[in-house]
Order: structure tokens, then C-alpha cells, then sequence
């Protein structure tokens, strides 16, 4: 029989999940500070990242110091500020080399923009945001670029309202329930607003934004569909006001929604109606 004493004894493992508790949570501040280098202005003193990360001072040197053994992060010589290394930019572009969506809309994308005025991007749904995966066009529209791996707001892009619209009923509640972010004064900030224009962009089969992200820019965009017939990707031609007239908008809608339904096909989705740009219309 037991004693008592070999009864109160903890057992032998009892401290592993305890160690596995602090493991998890030592790796999720690395990826904080690495999530923390990812954003403007992409490089910091260590003080500051300690700041922010409201970590102390030789904690925020341990993160930082793990990150740059493992070659994702790396500290200017002269400033001693510490910024993401190349290392980071590999890892990050096997999301691309790994995307059907990215791999099926490449040679779309450079087809269309032999006739756009304008630049053509390909947006994907990531969380609460559209991110870019890729833009092609006239090296005159330099200006109008986002980068690769930039992150917008899905309720002030045309490429966010164009998922967004065709995104199950809770994802919708979740963005519109937020904060919405006011960057234009044309910007839908309002919730009731924002699902009015997310049934608008059903009804006519394409998203509009007018000036909401960047003043003197327009664009529309159309989604692209898995073979869910869920929108896990948009298409989006932009161009400056004085080129993307009211009057041009639904010729320039019929180009991106033609691409953006070639590019959902190649990903298996499979339209009911042998009319793909009408039955966009329709769902």
C-alpha cells in the first residue's frame, strides 16, 4: 500500500506541460517582434522595441537575438537599429510560390494589362485585410503601386469590398462590427453604408471604390472564386479620376470581371451558367 507521502508526490511528467507553457509563450513574443519589424517604419532601436512590445530591456535583446541567429532579422552597423534581413523576404514569398490563386492569375494579369491605362492587382483575403499579392501596368502609374505583401483595409479598397461581398454572413459581421477606418471623406465608415454597398457590389457583379482609399484614384474589382464558390481572392484595375471616368466604369468592370473569372476557373471554380460574367451578377 502507499504511504501518504509517496501519495502527495507530483508525478514524474507533471512539470512538462508547465515547460511547454513557457516555450509556446517565449516563440509567440519572437513572432511579435518579428510582426512589430514587418511595419513602418520597419526599423528600430531595441529600446523602442522594448516599448512596444512592453517587454524589458533584456527580454526584447533576448527576442532579437534569437531572430538574428536564425537570420530574420539583422542590426545596422551604424545605428544599431534592428530590421528584418533578407532571410525574412524567402520565407515570406513561399506563400506566392505556394498560391494557386497567385500562380493561375500571373500571365491573366499580364494579358489584361496590355490594354489597361491603369495598374491591375491581385488582392487575397487575410484576416481583417486585403493583402497584395501582385501589380502589373505602365511604369507611368509607379505611383499608383502597392507593394507586395501590403496589407489594406477591406472596407476602403475596391479588391477588400469585392471579397467581402461574397464572404459567409459571419465575416461580414465581424468587419462591419469594427472600427471602420476613415482615410478619404469618401470613405464608407458607417456599417449599415458598408452592407448596402456590399449588396450593391453583388447586384452588379463588381466593387466600386471611389476615391475612398486615395483621394484622385478609382477602381473596380471582381472577385475570384474557389471551387466553393466562396471569394477568396479580387482582381482590381485602378486608375487616377480623370481616366477611370462614371461614364468608362463599366467597360473597364467587364475587362477585370472577365480576368478575375478566368483566374477562379483555373482554381476549379465551376459557374452553374455557361454565361460566367452573368451569373457573377447573379449570386
Amino acid at each position: 500500500m502507499a504511504t501518504k507521502s509517496a501519495a502527495k508526490r507530483p508525478a514524474p511528467n507533471a512539470s512538462k506541460p508547465s515547460r511547454r507553457r513557457e516555450s509556446m509563450s517565449s516563440t509567440l513574443k519572437c513572432f511579435e517582434a518579428f510582426d512589430l519589424l514587418a511595419q513602418e517604419p520597419y526599423e528600430l532601436p531595441l529600446a523602442e522595441i522594448a516599448a512596444r512590445l512592453q517587454q524589458p530591456l533584456t527580454t526584447a535583446h533576448r527576442l532579437l537575438a534569437t531572430l538574428t541567429e536564425a537570420g530574420f532579422a539583422e542590426q545596422d552597423p551604424a545605428s544599431r537599429h534592428y530590421r528584418l534581413a533578407g532571410k525574412a523576404l524567402w520565407a515570406g514569398a513561399a506563400y506566392l510560390r505556394n498560391s494557386p490563386v497567385y500562380r493561375a492569375a500571373f500571365l491573366i494579369m499580364q494579358e489584361a494589362a496590355r490594354h489597361c491605362p491603369g495598374l491591375i492587382h491581385l488582392g487575397a483575403l487575410h484576416g481583417n485585410w486585403v493583402l497584395y499579392l501582385h501589380t502589373v501596368g505602365s511604369p507611368s502609374r509607379l505611383y499608383l503601386y502597392a507593394d507586395t505583401g501590403e496589407r489594406r483595409t477591406l472596407h476602403a479598397t475596391g479588391l477588400g469590398k469585392a471579397i467581402l461581398a461574397w464572404q459567409p454572413a459571419d465575416v461580414v459581421n465581424r468587419i462591419v462590427s469594427q472600427k471602420l477606418e476613415r482615410f478619404t471623406k469618401r470613405t464608407i465608415c458607417s456599417p449599415t453604408e458598408l452592407r448596402e454597398e456590399l449588396r450593391l457590389t453583388r447586384q452588379r457583379g463588381y466593387a466600386i471604390d471611389d476615391e475612398e482609399g486615395v483621394m484622385g484614384l478609382r477602381c473596380v474589382a471582381a472577385p475570384v472564386f474557389d471551387r466553393s464558390g466562396i471569394s477568396v481572392a479580387a482582381l482590381s484595375i485602378s486608375a487616377p479620376v480623370n481616366v477611370m471616368a462614371p461614364a468608362a466604369l463599366e467597360g473597364f468592370a467587364t475587362d477585370i470581371r472577365e480576368a478575375a473569372m478566368k483566374v477562379s476557373v483555373q482554381i476549379g471554380y465551376r459557374p452553374a451558367s455557361s454565361n460566367m460574367l452573368s451569373l457573377m451578377g447573379a449570386k
